[in-house]
Formats: C-alpha cells, structure tokens, sequence
C-alpha cells in the first residue's frame, strides 16, 4: 500500500518575473521515504516534453549548512513534462527550513533552463524532538512494565494449573498482582504525563520562536512586496491584472460573439454604433434601411465601422443563403447605396483549394501554348519560288510593316547567297556577290542586283549587272544572274 506524501509543484519555464514559491508544505524528519516533490514542467503554459534521451534534470535543495544535488529523478510523464524526486532520508534528518529549485539541461550541457525558486519545511516530530536521554528512559519504562506483566501471567499460569490446592493463594496474589499492576501502571502513567508536559512546554516554546521568526520575516517580505508594487507604479507599467478584460472600444461581447439585438429593437441600420452585431430583420426589412435583397424575419450579421466627417462603413449577410451586401457613406453622408456581392455559384462561393490549382494549372497551359505559337510565329515565308531577270515581279504573303528585318535567300553563278533587308520605308535591296574564277584566283566578277519595293506586299527586280573586275568589262543591262529563291520576315 502506497504510502507516500506528494507535492504537485508547477514550474513554468518563463523570462518573466516569478517570486520564492512558497509551496505550504510541512514534512516530518521521521518520513522515510515518503516525501515526495512532484514536478510538472511547462513552457507558455504548455507542457514541455522531456525523457531521459534528451535531457538531465537536477534538483537543488538548500537548509542552512546542508547542501543536496541530485540528478535521480523519475520521468514520471514524458509528455506532459512531469519528474518526480524522493527526498534522501539523511536530508530529511538535518533539513528545516528548504530552499530548492530546478535545472533542465540538454545531454550535451550546452543550454541549461534555471526554474522558479521553491520553499518547504520540515519539521521535528514528537519522538524526534525528544533528547536521547529521554527515549532510552521511556522505552525502559515500557519494557520493564512488560517484563513484569509477562512474569505475572506466568506465575497466574502455574498458580492456574494448581487450582485444586491453591484457590485461596490465587485469589490472593491476584488481588495483590492487580493492585501492584495498578500502581505501577499509576506510578508509570504520571512519568509519562509528567515527561508528556514538558515536552509539550517545549513544542510550545518553540512554536513560539518559530511563529515570532515568521512574523519577522513575513515583516521584512511584505516590505520588499510593497518596494516592488511602488517601484511599478511609479514605472507607468500596465500590470496584468489590470489589463485583464481592458479594450478601448468593445466591438462584442465579453467572450467574443456579437452583440445581438432583438427584432425591431432598432429604427434603422444606419444609427447602430460601431461593433459586430446579431438580429431578425422586422417584418419590414426595408424600413430599417436594410437592402431590398434582405428577406423579412431573417437573421442576418452586420459589421458597422464609422469614420471622421461622417464616413462609415457597413457589411449585412443574410445567415442562411450567404447573400451578402455592403454600404459605404462618404464625406459628409453622401450615401453609396447598397452593393451586393455576388457569386460565380452561389452554392459554391469559396474556391477550394483544388479549384484554385485547377485554375493554376489551366493559366500555365495557356502560357505555355501562348508563348508556343508566339515563338513559332517569329517568322513568316512572304516568298517561296524562283524569280530571275529583270522586270520580274515578286508577291509577297504578308505587309512589310509585319516585321523588323528580312532575309533573302537565292544564287548567282558564285553560290547561293542569304542577305539581310531592311522592310522599312521604300529603299530598294541593293545586294552585290564577287565570284573569283580561276584555280589560281587571277580573275573575279561582281555581281549586283536591286529589288524595288512597288508597295507594301509586292516588289520586282529591276536591275541586274555584273562587272569583269580584270577585263574591267560591264554586261550591260539585264544580265540576269541572280534568281531568288525565298523572303522570310522576323516580325516585330
């Protein structure tokens, strides 16, 4: 059967001021194995998980010149932070007056938490408190009363088994065995008392000490109690206790919910203060300035917020089909009307989050065929054919005005050539190609062509020469050498 005696002691692991615990316990030097100190360790009000795998726990305890440090705690409740300690019965021996305190440090002694400060008393008991002298006597008293009883019955016994011939002795020394038991147990019973008064004289006195200390000390708290509420005040801090429930303005009520107003308790919408509100529309919703898409009797939330110069602010939803409406009033109480929100499907109107990825998806898609067809349409073929010799004309599939540069493709007996063109304005292309003829290169021709631009979409060969560089011989006109063969565009 257990028998212990155990203290449940909070330890909340904070930066914030906490003062010496005073825990309101009393232990007895003769518990023994029974005093027990219960941790439960937490961190913002939550419990701070703990287990021997990652983390010591050392307990402190102080009383006068008697020092404990000890790591054996029992991880009582890994989850909820909870370690237990057995206090040492060569501690409880010496200990009075305790101060303790916990540490929590990480197995590899690199960060280390120091908790709150605690106190306990352990006091003398009775038999404890009585001087060696005294015990020895008292338990001497006790054993030579029970000697003695015990010789008595077994005279009683012998004297019993002898009846027959010595009923007369036996009645004899039993009266005599009881009067002698009684003045011994009188003579026994006074020592007791007498020792009994004494002791209590003693208890007595020093409860009186002790409870003279205590007023002393609670003397000398109370006066670093009241230094510490001065210096506070005169700080201009704001103490918890008195900004618990403190708002400026409340928009609720105390525990959150809105305000709720009775049906018709109200002329019209427009007159309600600033706050967050409840109500059943009248029977004539309109006449309390409520929208014409707000139904008679129905419960409906409004949100009021108001400004300077008369500017406000208010939001109605109709509770049960989300119909949802807002009123702004401008500078001065220009009124904006009602607007209803509206919703794609209304029986749907917030987007999940699979229909907002559906919507990522298919925009990705459009970009990516977008960016597609644009980078495949970078180019467009205005010409593909053969064109040779002068007057021929070229049409061409798309404006010049499309594009920012072109590349015409065709040869001359030197090879084929591709040449860069310039689509703006109506400057002919003018290309020249140099042929070398010869193994050893000793002689050359030049070859020159221009295509005139008639308009936008059309254009045809004009010119088409070449020059003997080493005869120094021209053709003359229409030589036609060169044959184009393609125009391809690079839009703007």
């Amino acid at each position: 059967m257990s028998m212990n005696k155990i203290k449940g002691i909070p330890l909340e692991t904070t930066a914030s001021y906490q003062t010496l615990s005073q825990l309101g316990v009393q232990f007895w030097n003769q518990d023994r194995q029974t005093a027990i100190l219960q941790f439960q360790i937490t961190r913002n009000n939550y419990p701070l998980a703990l287990s021997e795998e990652n983390v010591k726990v050392f307990v402190v305890l102080e009383s006068g010149d008697s020092f404990l440090v000890d790591d054996n705690l029992d991880f009582l409740d890994e989850l909820n932070g909870v370690v237990s300690y057995t206090i040492p019965d060569n501690f409880m021996r010496v200990a009075k007056n305790v101060v303790g305190q916990v540490y929590v440090t990480t197995l590899d002694e690199e960060e280390v938490v120091v908790q709150r400060q605690f106190s306990f008393d352990v006091a003398n008991d009775l038999i404890a408190s009585l001087p060696a002298e005294d015990k020895i006597r008292e338990i001497k008293y006790f054993s030579d009363m029970r000697a003695e009883v015990a010789q008595m019955m077994e005279k009683l016994n012998n004297d019993f088994a002898n009846m027959n011939d010595y009923v007369t002795q036996v009645q004899q020394t039993t009266e005599n065995g009881i009067e002698s038991l009684k003045a011994m147990i009188d003579l026994k019973e006074k020592a007791y008392n007498d020792n009994h008064i004494a002791k209590m004289k003693e208890l007595n006195d020093k409860g009186t000490e002790y409870s003279n200390k205590f007023d002393s000390d609670k003397a000398y708290m109370d006066e670093k109690s009241q230094a510490f509420k001065d210096a506070v005040n005169s700080s201009g801090v704001v103490t918890t206790g008195q900004a618990s429930g403190w708002q400026k303005y409340k928009l609720t009520n105390d525990d959150g919910t809105r305000k709720y107003l009775n049906k018709g308790s109200f002329t019209n919408v427009l007159d309600l203060a600033p706050g967050f509100y409840e109500t059943v529309t009248s029977d004539n919703a309109s006449a309390q300035g409520f929208p014409t898409g707000i139904n008679n009797a129905s419960f409906v939330e409004i949100d009021v917020f108001k400004a300077a110069a008369g500017r406000m602010q208010i939001k109605i939803v109709q509770n049960y089909n989300y119909k949802t409406f807002f009123k702004t009033i401008h500078t001065n109480g220009v009124d904006g009307g009602w607007k209803e929100i509206t919703y794609a499907n209304p029986d749907n109107p917030y987007e999940t989050v699979l229909e907002s990825q559906n919507k990522a998806n298919t925009a990705e898609i459009n970009a990516k065929t977008y960016t597609d067809e644009k980078y495949n349409s970078r180019t467009a073929t205005l010409f593909s054919g053969t064109a040779n010799g002068v007057g021929t004309s070229i049409a061409l599939s798309e404006s010049l005005d499309n594009f920012i540069v072109v590349y015409v493709y065709g040869q001359t007996p030197g090879g084929y050539f591709v040449e860069c063109a310039d689509p703006e304005g109506a400057t002919d292309f003018v290309f020249e190609k140099t042929n070398v003829i010869g193994a050893d290169g000793n002689e050359a021709t030049v070859f020159e062509c221009v295509i005139q631009k008639i308009d936008r979409t059309s254009m045809k060969i004009i010119s088409d020469t070449y020059h003997g560089v080493k005869s120094g011989n021209g053709s003359g006109p229409n030589a036609n050498r060169f044959t184009i063969t393609k125009i391809v565009g690079v839009r703007k």
